[in-house]
């Protein structure tokens, strides 16, 4: 049987949403509407758009194929209405609530899931601008209270205070394509990277803070020879960095991550195991100093783990599997 899903996209990068839906694309049984088309996902254009796109969109844009029986995507409104689609998905809840509110209606009849990737850790709708138009919760209740409706949340923390309606909420994060995860560690031929996002480390080894390859590939080259990669909290705890370090087998470093919320993504990051959390500089180099050989490549082997389990198909049957579109093997 095929589960059809209408995954509403945007005209902005979004690593949470464009990394689900790179993911469901690599399922079997799943028919899959991107409306509109996510020009950036796919090859086409990839070498119009990457220059463009946060981060010169390494990792993630300019992989998708279109399938070999192109998508068709008109006649949405109608196809809503029939009740054809098993699920939709938006792919912002914060920029999309307009859309949401305008197909209420026609939104009862299948799974809806809401994605909430920004670095806002409020639980939506909790704003003061949602609030002052349409009230505490009422304009988007029917659809919220309803039980097939599911919100699947990355920037989870203490602030995140829930609404009177009874939403799903499910604890999410960002994702990597299989494609950029190495079978094995490589040769290390430096401590660590050209690029290192924390500042007070780079001036400590001789590192680059701002991006420091135009070409993927010699991204992540340089990325794979290192030994230890640096990363930490920005905008908010997420970032596709942690990712990357860890799909290269180079062990991730991250910052005050024991600050970091348990719901909060990353998830499964384990200091000591698969990842080094450090407090400052100091602190850093005096752990690598002490890991002995054989700790510094299981921790690699762990790392790699780590990045599989976070593979863009893994997040996808998660989140088909807990919103009981398909059943856990």
């Amino acid at each position: 049987m095929t589960i059809k899903i209408l995954f509403l996209t945007d005209d902005r990068e979004d690593y949470l949403a464009d990394s689900l839906l790179h993911g469901i694309r690599q399922l079997t049984g799943v028919e899959l509407i991107d409306y509109p088309r996510k020009e950036c996902l796919y090859q086409a254009k990839a070498h119009h758009s990457s220059e463009t796109l946060r981060g010169n969109g390494f990792t993630l844009y300019g992989l998708l194929e279109e399938p070999k029986k192109e998508s068709f995507r008109g006649q949405i409104w109608s196809r809503l209405e029939e009740g054809y689609f098993d699920a939709v998905i938006f792919s912002n809840i914060w920029r999309q609530w307009g859309l949401a509110l305008q197909w209420k209606s026609l939104l009862g009849k299948q799974t809806l899931i809401l994605l909430d990737g920004d670095d806002d850790e409020r639980h939506y709708p909790n704003s003061g601008s949602r609030h002052r138009l349409f009230g505490f919760g009422t304009a988007m209740r029917g659809l919220l209270g309803q039980s097939t409706t599911h919100i699947f949340k990355r920037e989870w923390t203490k602030r995140t205070r829930f609404n009177p309606n009874s939403v799903q909420m499910h604890k999410t994060s960002f994702a990597i394509p299989e494609e950029k995860i190495l079978s094995k560690p490589l040769h290390k031929q430096n401590t660590f990277p050209t690029h290192i996002v924390d500042e007070e480390v780079a001036d400590r080894v001789g590192g680059q803070t701002s991006y420091a390859f135009k070409l993927e590939p010699l991204y992540r080259t340089n990325l794979a020879a290192a030994r230890f990669g640096i990363t930490c909290r920005r905008g908010g705890w997420e970032c596709l960095r942690h990712y990357e370090i860890a799909a290269a087998g180079t062990i991730p470093c991250f910052r005050n991550l024991k600050q970091k919320p348990k719901q909060c993504a990353p998830h499964g990051l384990k200091d000591g195991y698969n990842c080094i959390a450090y407090l400052n500089a100091d602190d850093l180099l005096a752990r690598i100093e002490i890991l002995s050989p054989e700790q510094e490549v299981a921790m690699q082997h762990e790392a790699l783990h780590w990045a599989r389990n976070n593979s863009t198909r893994q997040r996808a049957l998660e989140v088909l599997q807990q919103t009981g579109l398909i059943l856990n093997s």
